[in-house]
């Protein structure tokens, strides 16, 4: 960002957010307060006013671990911490166009393929400065496994990598034929590093025909495809490899024809979802079946916090809960919401294809109906927002009924973000600059403008900050 000078719109008191690092340090100590003279009195009078001031100290430790302010509450995949007005940018480092950023515990960890080997870089929050580096050995070519997998949370202390390395000659693997197309037959290494530090945690191989790897809490969920064409998916412990579960599918995956990456894997907390042209989905704890689907149908899968749902073209579709029950029938899928906070809860928001329906849980009783050409991206304080290509528009939740939309119209170039109090998106000065807008979520009013350099390319929230991307640079705003 170049330096400028940012007004507030409104002159509303900010809300309290994240320190800010450019704040006037403490003021110094009070001078001390002359002593005042010795007390002729008798000495117990001294132990009186001891036990006193030990008692009035005691007290005050209580007081003030009751009055302590609790640790930052985490936030949500996709959205941002707390805003306390315009950001500026805290750092800004080179970084290669094609390098991926996660946060961790106080760092932002920068990782890609270099030279033809995968280096991964922890970077201090608070200043930028370059805390470790690691070099985690030659990468084969492109796969599509390799990185350092993360849902745009904040990964917490532990960063799990995962690096295909060369097959080397000799070393017993071999293409092989499976019924359709699948990956090779290849391995896998895992390391786990501190994120503060850069140690090595933990290292471990996965091998086999790897079609998929996610992130679920500090474990990885691996996909395999066997030989005899059935899925196998297990649940490993990230720092040592440790298996959590295992399972092995009852048909074998049936993948789009000619397509080798037809498989898919998506993962949360709850659920794991196994999908070629059938679905599978499994509990995420455990690794129990919940449903499978005949492997001759076209079965479409998606996942949310607390259901799931499966859908074809000849049945339809139907919502399960936690346990894979059937809760109710619908004919529409769920929408690809990139950040939610669960507010309000009980309300799922369905997309029929030009028509947005918000359903009750678990009856599934229809709550509205909103017809729109905009997709659902985020919901937050119990509010929708609505991205189209030439801006955006936010619903309420709970009625479907539209509060305000972006005026004029604007190419969104980058998808909008909030803290769940501020909306952040792609604007364009008098002079046709590329800006960045804030307006309140609650009733669309203008707060601020900032201008964006030409050549950031993107807009992102990682682990809750505010990221852009350029050609060659990362630069983080607070």
């Amino acid at each position: 960002m170049q330096d400028v000078e940012l007004v507030d719109v409104t002159d509303r008191p900010r809300a309290p957010g994240r320190p800010r690092t450019w704040l006037p340090p403490a003021p110094p100590d009070d001078p001390p307060v002359a002593r005042p003279p010795r007390s002729s009195r008798p000495r117990r009078r001294r132990w009186v006013a001891v036990l006193v001031v030990a008692a009035l100290v005691a007290a005050g430790v209580l007081v003030g671990r009751a009055a302590a302010p609790a640790p930052p509450a985490a936030v949500a995949p996709g959205m941002l911490a707390p805003l306390d007005g315009p950001p500026w940018a805290r750092w800004r480092i080179p970084v290669a166009r094609s390098a991926d950023v996660l946060a961790a515990t106080d760092a932002l960890v920068v990782s890609g393929v270099r030279d033809r080997r995968f280096h991964v870089a922890g970077y201090a929050e608070g200043t930028g400065e370059q805390l470790w580096t690691r070099d985690l050995g030659p990468v084969a070519g492109t796969r599509p496994l390799t990185g350092c997998p993360h849902a745009g949370s904040d990964v917490r202390p532990v960063v799990l990598c995962v690096v295909e390395p060369p097959l080397t000659p000799g070393g017993g693997w071999s293409h092989g034929t499976v019924p359709f197309p699948a990956p090779d037959e290849r391995w896998a290494q895992v390391s786990a590093l501190d994120g503060a530090t850069g140690e090595l945690l933990g290292r471990w191989a996965v091998s086999g025909r790897l079609a998929a790897v996610e992130r679920v809490g500090d474990d990885l969920v691996v996909l395999r495809v066997g030989a005899d064409g059935h899925a196998r998916v297990g649940r490993y412990a990230g720092a040592d490899g440790r298996r959590v579960w295992w399972y092995r599918g009852t048909a074998p995956l049936r993948l789009r024809e000619g397509i080798v990456s037809g498989s898919e894997l998506r993962a949360n907390d709850a659920f794991v979802l196994l999908q070629g042209w059938s679905a599978t989905v499994l509990d995420a704890v455990d690794g129990d079946e919940l449903t499978a689907t005949p492997p001759r149908s076209f079965v479409v899968g998606s996942l949310s916090a607390e259901v799931f749902g499966t859908w074809s073209s000849g049945d339809g579709g139907v919502v399960h809960d936690r346990t894979g029950r059937a809760l109710f029938a619908s004919r529409a899928l769920f929408p690809t919401i990139t950040a939610t906070d669960g507010d309000p809860p009980g309300v799922l928001v369905m997309d029929e294809g030009g028509t947005l329906v918000g359903r009750s849980l678990p009856d599934g009783a229809e709550l509205w109906r909103h017809d729109t050409y905009r997709a659902v991206r985020v919901q937050a304080r119990g509010h929708l927002l609505l991205l189209g290509v030439d801006g955006y528009q936010v619903v309420e939740a709970r009625t479907g009924l539209v509060e305000w939309q972006s005026p004029g119209r604007v190419l969104m170039w980058w998808a909008p973000l909030t803290d769940g109090t501020t909306v952040l998106a792609a604007g364009r000065s008098a002079t046709g600059r590329p800006t960045m807008e804030a307006r309140r979520l609650s009733d669309g009013e203008l707060e601020w403008v900032l201008p964006v350099e030409d050549d950031v390319r993107s807009v992102t929230a990682v682990g809750g900050h505010l990221v852009l991307r350029s050609r060659d640079e990362l630069i983080l705003l607070t």
